[in-house]
């Protein structure tokens, strides 16, 4: 055996302490971000603080939503946002649930599908479905509702009312609504005339439980880009209102004319100097990142559905932006954009190739997965779709996806094959 001794170059990179802070300064929040440049103000005389204009309306700098809206007269969304912090332990659930809590109308009731509020939250319908029934549990029941039929349904199930009449008599509430009583008592198995009785056990419910409180209209989840459409197209912004700002006043430092007065009033410059470089750094990488999302997603913020997402992953972001994939995660973490009629996470613009056929394009994984569920549901019941069956129909309509692509999303979406749905409708 030889030994052979070779000599080699090669380049590393070791991160210093200002890389490291502005990295962490670019995946703050804006509350945390506020505080941060708070303390930071108080121990370096260079820096100036100024929060942002959003939290100085709510109640200043050490704005906390919660305990604001505790504190005030009771809200439903104070209420609400207790009974979640309560009820949902896991932090996952609960971000889900409190996209829920945005969506509630004054009623009460439930204003947007569960498929919206699922795609804000990054999570499948399934998934949303499971989280709205644990809030449909919460007191008064009827909130979280869908309509009045659900409303009334909750609440006749909490009351122990809920007769195999009173079921029927709810699931076709609009025959009471038209005046088609004979139709609806040979639903519910009755005399006409009984009608007027099981309809009077419905009476004590209150169908707009949310009215029991004062409405507030406070966001929880604050948006940090604004997104407008024009005659040109979409245009981002940064929201300066949940923006805070520092300035570097120059002129100040510590009092004295010593060699050690001297050298802290360097090092305090020179940090309040490199922090407010990181702001503006975090305020274009952000706003740079949210360009690249939109203009990429357009067809998505016109029409609003999952379907219109295109393959993009944060490599393709990062790619485009001359950054690191870390650092574009590092920007959408936790932000938000508010667009003309809601708000969304940017994560929501990200949607992964799935495995399609070959030679054809690449298909975006929510765009799949919304057919696949869509298909299954729409479906004859009693002649359920194969998985191959949903793969033609797929290509019918432009997207090429696989067999297996299929079966794993019906899976992920809580739908039986074909054989256990046939065997499901015949059992009805």
């Amino acid at each position: 055996m030889e030994l052979v001794q070779t000599l080699s170059t090669r380049q590393t990179m070791q991160m210093g302490g200002q890389m490291l802070h502005s990295l962490s300064i670019l995946g703050m929040a804006s509350e945390d971000l506020s505080e941060h440049l708070a303390e930071r103000a108080e121990t370096n005389p260079y820096v100036s603080y100024r929060p942002p204009a959003a939290f100085v309306a709510r109640g200043g700098d050490d704005f906390d939503a919660v305990a604001a809206l505790a504190a005030d007269r009771p809200s439903l969304m104070s209420h609400v946002v207790g009974q979640i912090e309560l009820a949902f332990p896991a932090p996952q659930d609960r971000m889900i649930a409190l996209r829920f809590a945005e969506a509630l109308e004054p009623t009460g009731w439930l204003g947007q599908p569960v498929e919206a509020v699922a795609l804000q939250a990054g999570v499948p319908s399934l998934r949303a479905e499971q989280v709205l029934r644990a809030l449909q549990g919460i007191e008064p029941a009827g909130l979280f509702a869908r309509n009045l039929a659900e409303c009334l349904l909750i609440q006749a199930r909490e009351a122990d009312l809920l007769t195999w009449e009173v079921e029927t008599l709810l699931a076709n509430l609009d025959l009471v609504g038209e005046g088609r009583i004979a139709e609806l008592a040979v639903l519910c198995d009755c005399e006409p005339a009984d009608v007027p009785d099981i309809l009077s056990q419905l009476k004590g419910l209150d169908p707009k439980p949310g009215l029991a409180f004062d409405h507030v209209a406070v966001p929880v989840f604050p948006p940090d880009i604004l997104a407008t459409r024009g005659e040109d197209g979409w245009t981002v912004e940064l929201n300066r209102a949940t923006t805070p700002k520092i300035t570097v006043q120059e002129e100040r430092g510590v009092e004295g004319d010593t060699a050690e007065a001297r050298r802290a009033n360097r090092k305090a410059l020179s940090e309040a100097r490199a922090l407010a470089l990181a702001l503006e750094r975090r305020g274009d990488t952000l706003l740079r990142t949210a360009a690249v999302l939109v203009a990429k997603q357009a067809a998505f913020l016109d029409r609003g559905a999952a379907e219109d997402l295109v393959p993009l992953t944060l490599e393709d972001v990062a790619g485009e932006l001359g950054l690191h994939a870390s650092t574009v995660s590092r920007a959408i973490s936790g932000r938000m954009i508010q667009t003309p009629t809601h708000a969304l996470p940017l994560k929501a613009f990200f949607s992964r190739a799935v495995s399609s056929m070959a030679g054809a394009p690449a298909v975006s994984r929510d765009s799949a997965l919304c057919f696949v569920e869509t298909t299954v549901r729409n479906e004859d019941k009693t002649q359920p779709l194969s998985d191959d069956a949903i793969v033609e129909l797929a290509e019918r309509a432009g997207l090429r996806i696989a067999r297996r692509t299929v079966a794993k999303y019906r899976s992920m979406l809580g739908l039986a094959s074909s054989y256990q749905r046939r065997r499901a409708a015949v059992a009805e």
